[in-house]
């Protein structure tokens, strides 16, 4: 084969691997020019772009034009922004909730990365990525997840539950949290309420008490298990939701709305 010839077939084959993809970070596109050509990525940029192969460029994520519907829409979200941000972003609250199929609504406008500190948020094309700062360490509940093409990291089942309970605000709201509470069925029930003593938040563990009691048998969660939470509850009455008073459920030292769990 000609130098010329494997020139071509190089370039043929990083074509296929962009088109394969929605979106690509500027990193990433250099580490696969590096690997299939022997050119500086400026130059691939503006190649691909003339083909009409890239669609322009947001603070360093390229769409590729044969998936973009138009210059500002991300296909896939989750992967632009585990391209962009990189590997190491865990996403959780109601992203991760989307991840583990437990959410009510299909594309989201807003994508959340836990974090261990206070981060301006970022746009993404036609997405926001918002940073939100945990009590829990990064390393407690997170897991390696396929999705789609990428391994990404996520908050597990149990604890992106236990994030939801207690932000309902960044899982689309209450409505969102209930129907993946109803949705939910094989995890853990021990190691979600290991994960809320972890947390330390007195209403937390009240909302979690009567949520494990309702959802009981469905769960298999213990009795024991539950009232183990107890010593962790509020010791003055609180309300489940802001705004809203119910009926006082002593045990648990908390109001319930009348409809709360109602399925």
């Amino acid at each position: 084969m000609t130098i010329k010839k494997q020139h071509r077939k190089r370039w043929k084959i990083l074509r296929e691997a962009l088109r394969c993809r929605t979106s690509i970070s500027h990193a990433e596109l250099s580490l696969l020019v590096k690997k299939h050509t022997n050119v500086a990525v400026d130059y691939a940029v503006w190649k691909f772009k003339r083909e009409g192969v890239l669609v322009g460029s947001r603070r360093g994520l390229y769409l590729i034009a044969e998936q973009a519907e138009r210059n500002t829409f991300v296909k896939s979200p989750i992967e632009a922004i585990h391209s962009l941000l990189g590997k190491d972003i865990v996403f959780g609250y109601g992203t991760a909730l989307f991840v583990h199929g437990l959410s009510r609504y299909g594309r989201l406008t807003e994508y959340y990365v836990l974090s261990t500190r206070d981060i301006k948020p970022k746009r993404i094309g036609d997405v926001l990525v918002r940073f939100i700062e945990n009590p829990l360490r990064d390393e407690v509940g997170i897991v390696r997840h396929k999705f789609g093409r990428s391994i990404i990291r996520v908050s597990d089942l149990e604890r992106t539950l236990i994030d939801c309970i207690h932000r309902p605000k960044y899982t689309q709201g209450w409505e969102n949290v209930m129907h993946a509470l109803g949705r939910a069925k094989r995890f853990n029930a021990h190691r979600l309420i290991e994960y809320v003593k972890k947390y330390g938040v007195p209403l937390l563990a009240a909302r979690v008490g009567v949520i494990l009691e309702h959802f009981e048998q469905r769960w298999k969660a213990r009795a024991q298990d539950i009232d183990s939470l107890l010593p962790y509850i509020p010791r003055r009455p609180v309300k489940f939701q802001r705004g809203i008073k119910g009926k006082l459920n002593k045990k648990w030292n908390i109001y319930l709305p009348a409809d709360l769990l109602d399925e």
